[in-house]
C-alpha cells in the first residue's frame, strides 16, 4: 500500500512550474501549446556566389538583348537611308545622262527640222582628194561652208591655205578646234560657230561647199553677189543649178565640181545684158 501510494504521488507529482504548457496527448498526437519553429542551415558560399552570377549573367542577357534590340534598328535606319541615298544617286546619274544626250543630241537633229536640211555627213577620203585637186596650183584664204568636223579645212591648211571653217553645229566645231590643234594646224585652221547665210564670203578666194539640192540655187545667188572674179568654188555631191563647171573629177557621191566666178559672173553679166537688149528702157 504504502508502495503503491509512494507510487501514487510519485506519478502524480507536481512538476515544477517552467512557464510553458505542457503539452497535450489527444488521440496519441501531442499537441504543443508552443508555436515550433524550423531554422535550415545556412546556404554555403559557393551556392551563393553561383545564384549571385546567374543573376548577374540574366541582368547581361536582358541587357544584351536590349543592345540587339538597338542595333537592329540602327541597321535598319541605316539600310532605309542607304538605300534613299541610292535611289537619289540613281535618279541624279539617270537625269543627268539624259541631260547631256539632249545637249549632245540637239545640234545633230535640229538641221533636220529645218526649211533646208543640211545634215552632217562626214566627207570620204576620195572626196577630200579630189577636193585638193581642184584646188592645185591655188593659194590664199579658203572657206568650207558647213565644215562639219573639219577635215576638208585641215587637209587645206596642211596644203597651206589659211583655211576656215563654219558650222552651226557647237560639238562638230569644238571637235574641229580639237583636231586642228592635235594635228599642228590650230595656227592655220580656225572655225566658227555661225549661220552660212549671215556669213560674208566676198574675202575668200576658194569655197568649198558640202550641200544638198534645195540649198543650192540660193547658195548660188549669194556667191554670185559677194565672190571676187578670181575666186573659185568647188562643189561636193551636188553641183550648182545654174552654173557650168570649169572643170569635175570622181564620179558617184566622191565627184566633184569646180567653177571659176569669172565664167558665172561673166555668165551674169551676159544675161543682164541680154536682158537690156530685150528690154529696153
Amino acid at each position: 500500500m504504502r508502495a503503491a501510494r509512494q507510487g501514487t504521488s510519485l506519478c502524480g507529482a507536481r512538476q515544477p512550474a517552467t512557464g510553458k504548457s505542457p503539452p497535450r496527448v489527444s488521440g496519441g498526437i501531442i499537441h504543443s501549446a508552443a508555436p515550433v519553429s524550423f531554422r535550415f542551415p545556412p546556404a554555403p558560399p559557393s551556392l551563393a556566389i553561383s545564384a549571385l552570377r546567374h543573376t548577374l549573367s540574366m541582368s547581361k542577357v536582358l541587357k544584351g538583348e536590349d543592345c540587339t534590340q538597338d542595333i537592329l534598328h540602327m541597321n535598319l535606319d541605316n539600310d532605309r537611308s542607304r538605300k534613299r541615298n541610292w535611289g537619289l544617286l540613281v535618279t541624279g546619274i539617270v537625269g543627268g545622262t539624259l541631260v547631256v544626250l539632249y545637249a549632245i543630241a540637239t545640234p545633230f537633229l535640229t538641221p533636220a527640222l529645218r526649211k533646208i536640211c543640211l545634215p552632217f555627213v562626214p566627207a570620204t577620203s576620195a572626196q577630200i582628194e579630189n577636193v585638193l585637186k581642184m584646188l592645185q596650183y591655188r593659194s590664199g584664204s579658203l572657206v568650207d561652208i558647213g565644215s562639219g568636223d573639219g577635215r576638208i579645212v585641215i587637209a587645206a591648211a596642211k596644203e597651206g591655205f589659211r583655211a576656215v571653217g563654219y558650222e552651226l553645229n557647237p560639238w562638230l566645231v569644238w571637235y574641229s578646234r580639237y583636231r586642228a590643234w592635235r594635228e599642228g594646224m590650230h595656227h592655220n585652221a580656225k572655225f566658227y560657230i555661225s549661220d552660212l547665210w549671215k556669213v560674208s564670203f566676198s574675202q575668200y578666194t576658194n569655197v568649198v561647199v558640202f550641200g544638198v539640192p534645195q540649198m543650192m540655187p540660193q547658195l548660188e545667188k549669194k556667191l554670185e553677189e559677194e565672190l571676187d572674179h578670181n575666186a573659185r568654188v568647188v562643189a561636193c555631191r551636188f553641183p550648182f543649178p545654174h552654173w557650168m563647171p570649169d572643170h569635175t573629177t570622181g564620179e558617184g557621191i566622191d565627184m566633184v565640181w569646180a567653177y571659176d566666178s569669172k565664167a558665172f559672173k561673166g555668165n551674169e553679166k551676159t544675161c543682164s545684158e541680154t536682158v537690156q537688149k530685150m528690154h529696153p528702157l
